[in-house]
């Protein structure tokens, strides 16, 4: 059973209780101190669950954290991590194809704008990279589960 259901609606945080009673917390209510804080816990957190997937792969971690640090600057704050999007699967097929380690290509890729991104992620070697992670992951995610039955 579900204890509260979180509503986040603009500068309102709202929880729903099991008991159909609610909650309310406004913003404004808090000084600026106790929301910056706030902000840096709740980055914290997202930041951290992002990689929550790696296996105590510290490589694959930090390309996980990249990805969802990466949406989050795009403005878009549902993806996971995981490395099915842009970023960190990106900064592993840029490192197969080139054969540098996962740091030189992050902080490469930190500093790097958006057109070289884009012009790197359709790069031939780096396209055929990124799609012999995507099989590997899809494989032994395909191995661990049950069989398919029509």
């Amino acid at each position: 059973m579900q204890i509260a259901k979180k509503v986040i609606d603009g500068k309102t945080l709202t929880f729903h209780w099991a008991d159909e009673t609610s909650t309310v917390f406004n913003a404004d209510d808090f000084s600026e101190e106790i929301l910056e804080r706030a902000m840096m816990a709740g980055l914290g957190h997202k930041l951290g669950d992002a990689y929550s997937g790696s296996q105590g792969d510290v490589r694959t971690a930090q390309a996980m954290q990249l990805d969802v640090a990466t949406a989050l600057k795009d403005g878009d704050w549902n993806r996971k991590g995981g490395g099915f999007s842009s970023g960190g699967i990106m900064i592993e097929a840029i490192a197969a194809a080139t054969g540098e380690e996962i740091e030189t290509v992050l902080a490469k890729w930190n500093e790097m704008d958006d057109a070289t991104k884009k012009s790197i992620a359709k790069h031939p070697d780096v396209k055929v990279e990124k799609a012999k992670i995507e099989l590997a992951r899809a494989t032994a995610k395909a191995g661990s589960s049950e069989a398919l039955t029509l």
